[in-house]
């Protein structure tokens, strides 16, 4: 066992996660990737909005999102019940493709979104060098929730890249141009 266990980990810093809106700014700003995995993230999108936009403006940046499947009702019923704004999940979910879209149409970025099906334990926003991770709370109460940044050559990053390698394999992959048709056919709406 080591000395310090959070060096082998690669655990840089520790905080609630509405804490790290500066660092992620730095990140965004100093990445030439990103791999993002969460349900919706309307807020993290909303406040890094022009980060994101400058992210994907500069040449030779990447991005793969991973998102619920919409057309997943088992799931998409399950993160309804989870969460205190849970009746409002699944249109959020909906914002979200639609921000996928317009981001694949303004910037040529993501070229593809993946679409998960089983209930997430966490979300990540992966960088270059870095990745911050979100925990869920295991109950519907809202509360401060706790998240982790640590290197991407530590065993949480190397966790995360594995995971991320088999989310791949396990995931529907779809160009995001297909994703307002998604959302006409899973919810009758016409975008």
């Amino acid at each position: 066992m080591a000395t310090h266990p959070e060096s082998l980990a690669g655990i840089l810093r520790v905080g609630p996660f509405a804490g790290y809106y500066q660092r992620f700014e730095e990140l965004i700003a100093e990445s030439r990737k990103m791999v993002l995995y969460f349900i919706h993230s309307r807020r993290w999108r909303e406040n890094h909005g022009a980060a994101i936009k400058a992210f994907l403006g500069r040449k030779g940046t990447s991005l793969e999102i991973f998102l619920p499947d919409l057309a997943n009702h088992e799931l998409m019923f399950s993160l309804s019940r989870r969460f205190e704004d849970g009746p409002l999940t699944p249109t959020l979910v909906v914002d979200a493709y639609k921000y996928c879209a317009r981001m694949a149409r303004d910037y040529g970025k993501p070229a593809d979104i993946w679409l998960f099906g089983r209930y997430p334990a966490y979300s990540f926003y992966q960088f270059d060098e870095r990745a911050i991770i979100a925990l869920y709370s295991n109950t519907a109460a809202k509360k401060e929730i706790p998240a982790l940044e640590v290197s991407n050559d530590g065993i949480f990053g190397r966790f995360l890249a594995t995971d991320i390698e088999d989310l791949k394999r396990e995931c529907r992959r779809r160009p995001p141009e297909t994703l307002e048709e998604m959302i006409d056919n899973v919810t009758g709406e016409v975008t």
